[in-house]
């Protein structure tokens, strides 16, 4: 009798918790199967890879402009005549306005990344809209435009988030198979392996040009040093989103006109 009432409360448990499991797992597949139905309504302007028949790749940096990184990755790219996608935070705009003329005049692509880096999936409308509303105007503000480009933090989307893009006449850039997740300093190795390894024509780079770890320089810009030529050696030409948009663009009217 006593092993018996020992037992319930164990079975009770184990009955709890696979409803809990099943529940979660129930809402992960709704999420999973909702933002699959976001991407596909929204794939006129969702861009994550560019035209596989060329030797083009797009470099991108999010989360700057750094006082003290953004510069070094800037000399890294003018020493290797090269051109960059930057997707910067609007606070971030703020306090480095100097950075983010230097990125433009040098002939490298601004995108907004909001004003302070939120999750749009969690979001509301308004939130979301106030974020990048606020982001173009800080950047208008320095170089005379608006990013034409957006980027989400985390990668996370929302139904939200493209009907405000797409109103604003902006493309929603997400990345490739290519995510050294350079921020989390996984060693300069790992960055410049993952990248020399995945790397494909079209493929959307993502790195980083701030870090929260303050040293002399980051993983990332000394991975930068040692990629650029590398690939510039296997023929990769290097070129601005939207610069990528446009031969994919190209590509598909070829296709249609034959």
């Amino acid at each position: 009798m006593k092993k018996i009432l020992y037992m319930i409360p164990v079975l009770l448990l184990l009955v709890v918790g696979m409803y809990f499991h099943n529940k979660a797992g129930i809402k992960d597949e709704e999420v999973i199967s909702l933002n699959k139905d976001i991407l596909n309504d929204y794939e006129d302007i969702i861009i994550k890879h560019g035209n596989d028949e060329e030797k083009l790749i797009a470099l991108t940096f999010d989360d700057g402009p750094d006082k003290d990184f953004t510069p070094q990755i800037l000399d890294i790219l003018k020493e290797n005549d090269v051109k960059a996608t930057f997707f910067v935070v609007g606070e971030m705009v703020e306090w480095n306005t100097e950075i983010l003329k230097r990125e433009y005049n040098e002939g490298h692509e601004i995108g907004n990344h909001t004003f302070t880096h939120i999750n749009v999936a969690k979001r509301s409308y308004s939130e979301i809209n106030k974020e990048i509303s606020e982001t173009q105007e800080a950047v208008k503000k320095i170089i005379g435009k608006e990013p034409s480009l957006f980027r989400p933090p985390y990668r996370a989307i929302s139904k939200n988030m493209c009907t405000i893009a797409k109103d604003k006449n902006m493309n929603i850039v997400l990345w490739s198979n290519l995510d050294p997740r350079d921020w989390s300093n996984p060693g300069v190795n790992y960055i410049v392996d993952t990248i020399m390894n995945k790397v494909q024509n079209g493929t959307i780079i993502l790195l980083h040009d701030y870090n929260n770890a303050r040293n002399s320089t980051t993983q990332t810009v000394q991975a930068l040093k040692i990629v650029v030529p590398r690939l510039k050696e296997q023929g990769y030409k290097f070129v601005t989103v939207s610069e990528l948009i446009e031969h994919t663009n190209n590509e598909k009217q070829t296709e249609n006109n034959k």
